[in-house]
This record gives structure tokens, sequence and C-alpha cells, in this order.
């Protein structure tokens, strides 16, 4: 059984984390903010930021991580993405995985689902919301975008 302070520790650390994405126009950065606050969104409908690694919370070796964001491209086919590295501000605990323009967002979670993760982030110019896969929950934060 997962105590809820673990949860509890788990949705504070996808809170905290920053999004490094890989646009049209050069590497970025997603930062969490206050609700509300946002800025200039470069596109006009919703992203969706999924990673395949370390499923469960577990962290898994390099090469099984690997082959799961190859299968997680895979299943996205010829939608449009984006690389991202979604990792604690300081840079640790970072994961690989896509930013994906024109999922809908039941789609975005069943792929969270099918790759072991706890929650996705879908991104839109009102809000990066954090929604729950294993758990139906949801956390709406404001975002900045800082070119790197």
């Amino acid at each position: 059984m997962t105590s809820s302070v673990a949860v509890t520790d788990l949705w504070e650390a996808f809170a905290g984390a920053v999004v490094r994405i890989s646009l049209p126009d050069g590497d970025h950065r997603i930062e969490p903010r206050s609700p509300g606050r946002t800025g200039d969104h470069p596109f006009g409908s919703p992203i969706h930021i999924i990673t395949a690694y370390n499923p469960g919370g577990i962290e898994a070796d390099v090469a099984t991580n690997e082959a799961r964001h190859a299968a997680l491209a895979e299943a996205l086919g010829a939608r449009e993405t984006f690389a991202t590295v979604g990792s604690a501000p300081d840079g640790s605990m970072a994961e690989p995985g896509l930013a994906v323009i024109g999922l809908e967002a039941d789609e975005a979670v069943e792929l969270g689902r099918r790759f072991g993760q706890e929650a996705i982030y879908r991104w839109t110019a009102d809000a990066l919301t954090i929604v729950g896969v294993r758990v139906p929950d949801t956390v709406e934060m404001g975002w900045s975008l800082v070119r790197l």
C-alpha cells in the first residue's frame, strides 16, 4: 500500500518540476508559476508531455528506459512531437519524454497508463496541468517559457 505522504511528495515533485523542450526556434524551459500566471503559448492547441521512463516511479536501467522511450515515439506515429526532459529545478532526476501536438486528453492519459506513469502534463495557453494517470486528479499551475 502506498502511503499518502509518498503520493503527496510525488505530486509536489511534479508541481515543482521544470521541463526543457526543444522547439523549432531553439531550446526553452517551461517553469511552473502561480495559477493564472502564464506567457505566450507557442501553439494554438494543447500540448501533452509524456515520458515512458521509470514506470511506476521505479528507476529502470538506461537500456530499458531508452527502449521504452522508443516504444512511446513509435506509439505516437506521425504526430508532431518535440523532445523534452523533465527534471527537478536543479537538473536532478531528469527523465526524457515527448511533447505531443494533436493528442486528445483521454489518448494522452491512456498513453501514460500504457507506459506505467503516475501523471502526464497538459500545457495550454491558460495553464500547465498535472493530470493523474493512476489516480484521477489534476493540479493546475501557471507557467513561464524561458529561452535557453
